[in-house]
């Protein structure tokens, strides 16, 4: 057996070795403190289940391992049941306090479609069909065009939209 005060010694000098061991479970450093202090606390609970023996960082990292695992657990438990509780609500019709502005989603599709409808229309149906959700083989099967053909235009369309759309944001 080994009294409280000597525990106490032994794992101040062993105080680093458990902050790098604690680093293999979280890279946050306020996290690890709280991962030692808190394997400090338990260990100094359970101070009379120790044998005196050289393995007393063996011992220690149990500790801090299955204290980090019931956090983890618990944290998981919480959050599962956060979102149980506010899926229940929206069930009931409450909804969190919110508007979306949707005027902005507005003027940036009509600016698209504007830009789109200047190029020529087998580009425009092909990257509208894109837009869509179609997936590329579709559209080289749909347009009876080679997939990487179908990849190559849609890339441009896209470089082409961004960099008019640019222009539009800094001219306006």
């Amino acid at each position: 057996m080994i009294t409280p005060q000597q525990l106490t010694l032994e794992m101040k000098e062993k105080g680093e070795i458990l902050k790098r061991l604690a680093f293999k479970f979280t890279k946050d450093p306020e996290e690890i403190q709280e991962l030692v202090q808190q394997t400090f606390v338990l260990s100094l609970k359970c101070a009379d289940n120790y044998i005196n023996n050289p393995k007393l960082v063996a011992w220690l990292y149990v500790i801090m391992k299955n204290s980090y695992i019931n956090t983890y657990r618990n944290n998981r438990k919480r959050i599962k049941f956060e979102k149980y509780q506010s899926s229940n609500y929206r069930n009931e019709g409450c909804t969190e306090p919110s508007s979306i502005n949707e005027a902005g989603y507005k003027f940036l599709f009509s600016d698209v479609k504007s830009l789109l409808q200047k190029y020529p229309p087998c580009y425009y149906s092909l990257f509208q069909s894109y837009i869509e959700g179609y997936k590329y083989r579709e559209l080289a099967d749909k347009y009876g065009l080679p997939e990487g053909t179908v990849k190559t235009r849609i890339y441009h369309m896209r470089k082409l939209l961004q960099k008019n759309l640019d222009k539009k944001l800094y001219t306006a």
